[in-house]
């Protein structure tokens, strides 16, 4: 978790210092600053812990781990500066475990319809920088859920089926060029089996 705090605080510090650097105001932006079709993507970190972790066999009592590159697309339309529809895939990748020689492998990926409210704060109009934008976001995860266990003997496959949980996030962000939009964004997942499970991304999208 400390690379994932140490991210998240680097990301923070860079927007803070870009956005005072150009003298972006504390007033609300005017309310047809940011309006229609957002496309983007982003690249970030999924976390999960299972404690009394009894459904994956003695071998493997509770674990928590940090995966490879989880990543997302998503599509969004903003019928106003404050309220947006999004649908978002998620892929977050594969988590891995080790108890002695046995590997315990968990691959997550479907997709989400989000309800979004941004508060954008700033000047945006004839700027090249802004306005800097707080979010928060609620929806549905709709999502393929696979577990292997990996042993010397071969690998079998235990569990696979679909599930769906609510979710939610927020985060912070910042517009470039009137365009582009860059946010640092944290979800709450609740995936399946898990006393915990979330994600830190970094996405991009360009506003049409």
């Amino acid at each position: 978790m400390n690379r994932r705090i140490a991210f998240a605080l680097r990301s923070v510090a860079a927007l803070a210092l870009v956005a005072a650097g150009c003298g972006i105001d504390s007033a609300p932006a005017k309310a047809d600053a940011l309006t229609g079709l957002t496309a983007g993507g982003g690249v970030g970190e999924y976390y999960l812990r299972i404690d009394n972790a009894e459904s994956l066999g003695s071998a493997l009592d509770s674990y928590s781990a940090s995966n490879d590159t989880a990543w997302q697309v998503f599509l969004k339309y903003r019928f106003a500066p404050f309220v947006a529809l999004e649908g978002q895939y998620m892929d977050l990748g594969t988590d891995r475990s080790f108890a002695g020689p046995t590997e315990y492998t968990s691959t997550i990926k479907g997709w989400a319809p989000w309800l979004v409210g941004t508060l954008p704060l700033g000047s945006f109009h004839g700027s090249v920088v802004g306005p800097f934008e707080l979010f928060i976001k609620g929806g549905e995860y709709f999502y393929d859920y696979h577990d292997d266990y990996v042993t010397p003997a071969g690998v079998y496959r235990y569990y696979s089926h679909n599930e769906n949980h609510f979710v939610y996030g927020g985060g912070l962000g910042l517009v470039f060029i009137q365009r582009l939009d860059v946010r640092l964004e944290y979800d709450e997942l609740h995936i399946q089996d898990t006393n915990r499970s979330n994600a830190l991304w970094l996405t991009a999208a360009f506003n049409f």
